[in-house]
């Protein structure tokens, strides 16, 4: 093992995401901080309900934005490395277009549909006009543009200050409301405005680099993809996967809080909340493997590789959190959030299995994507919600809590199944690796 890190491209993943695994690690203790503030004071009703509006308009980003940095990085990268910026351009001139029409179309849908939405979900006739403001966020929360941009030029160490930024103004402000004892209005304000605030960062953090760099100038929005290849078809395909991937976040409390409570969506939160600490570190490895694999060649046997070793050592450093969360999670759900979300625990224990997915299939969408083949995680990831949203219904009735985790753990698994899958067809019908030309580092 020891020499896979003398491969400069395993190097520059590990130091992103330790920039990002410092980060999530300093924003994922004020983040549970805040969770067991509000906890504690709203009760498992009043979180539910402050989540059930945070997520509603996450939900109408996630389901309409473009994931427009993986235009950038898609089309941007590797001619950036070999000298040629004029493609980075072009890239980000379209990622800024995606962004703001989908920004704005977002916004506007999300309020159009929010009377007829809102009693289903479980939001409360008196939170229907604070929902309604809140929506006015999606523009900024469509900033995928400043990620691609970042990305592109290896500033994840900016990156990784947005979400300790976020989560500690949060908890300061929510502790302040915790002292106060104020109404469960201003936790919603105190989310919407730290939420604007992380947002506003990666957008200041992105033109200042771009400035230093001197590739600001000639930067507008344009929703003509001139000069990127499939340009359109691509990002209408990431599109469309983020757009189903939402189903397993923000959708997917909505659907909690509409098939049983706004409490039971706060105990889905909060065991949520563990299982994304458990994930963290891979979730950060992906970030991080992406620009790499698209700077490699697909005809060579490097970005292959570098996708299996990077399985190996994403289930290795997965596994020691695993054990943690998986002997004292219940003993934490009770000490961090009070003895009323203890309930949580079955949930939890379901839950676990998503680590253990996610370790497998994080750096198969990359692949994906470096092989120009973007249709592959959107394929999987239909099939994945499909199981998902059918089966949640069923087994929430019969099982409650439990069922809504057991009908997650089943969508992830036909998902990384069928992406495998795929995976394995195409690496079957690969060109012959080319001799002498192997990708094992970095190009440039």
């Amino acid at each position: 093992m020891r020499r896979w890190f003398d491969d400069s491209s395993m190097r520059s993943i590990l130091r992103n995401t330790s920039f990002l695994g410092l980060s999530k690690g300093a924003a994922a203790i004020a983040i549970l901080a805040v969770l067991a503030l509000a906890a504690r004071d709203l009760g498992p009703a009043g979180v539910g309900f402050v989540l059930l509006v945070h997520s509603y308009a996450m939900a109408a980003s996630s389901l309409t934005h473009f994931q427009s940095w993986q235009v950038i990085v898609r089309y941007g990268s590797r001619p950036l490395v070999e000298g040629d910026s004029e493609p980075f351009r072009r890239a980000v001139s379209f990622a800024l277009g995606l962004d703001l029409l989908t920004g704005l179309g977002g916004m506007l849908l999300a309020m159009a549909l929010l009377p007829l939405l809102a009693g289903w979900f479980g939001i409360p006739e008196e939170l229907r006009t604070a929902a309604l403001l809140y929506c006015l966020l999606i523009p900024t929360m469509a900033s995928g543009a400043a990620v691609g941009v970042l990305r592109s030029l290896d500033r994840f160490d900016l990156i990784a200050w947005q979400s300790p930024i976020d989560a500690y103004v949060r908890l300061v402000l929510v502790a302040g409301a915790y002292a106060l004892d104020l109404p469960l209005l201003a936790y919603l304000a105190i989310w919407a405005a730290t939420d604007l605030l992380g947002d506003l960062y990666l957008w200041s953090a992105a033109i200042r680099e771009l400035k230093r760099r001197g590739l600001l100038k000639g930067l507008r929005p344009s929703l003509r993809a001139k000069g990127l290849e499939d340009g359109w078809r691509f990002a209408l395909a990431v599109n469309l996967t983020a757009s189903v991937n939402s189903a397993w976040g923000p959708v997917a409390r909505l659907l909690v809080g509409g098939l049983l409570s706004p409490a039971a969506t706060g105990l889905y939160r909060v065991a949520t909340s563990l299982i994304d600490a458990v994930q963290s570190p891979i979730d950060l490895m992906a970030k991080a493997v992406h620009p790499e694999l698209m700077r490699q060649d697909p005809a060579t046997s490097g970005p292959w590789r570098l996708m299996l070793r990077m399985m190996v050592l994403g289930t290795l450093v997965a596994m020691l959190a695993w054990v943690l969360i998986g002997l004292f999670g219940e003993r934490l759900l009770s000490l961090v959030f009070g003895p009323e979300f203890a309930p949580a625990a079955p949930l939890l224990s379901v839950l676990l299995m998503l680590p253990v997915i996610a370790t497998l299939a994080f750096p198969l969408p990359a692949m994906f994507y470096s092989l120009g083949k973007p249709g592959g995680p959107l394929i999987a990831n239909v099939i994945g919600a499909v199981v998902f949203v059918g089966s949640l219904p069923f087994l929430t009735a019969d099982h409650g809590l439990v069922g809504a985790g057991a009908a997650i753990v089943l969508g992830r698994l036909c998902s990384l199944l069928t992406m495998g899958g795929l995976l394995a067809l195409l690496y079957r019908k690969r060109p012959p690796t080319k001799v002498g030309v192997e990708a094992e580092g970095r190009l440039g």
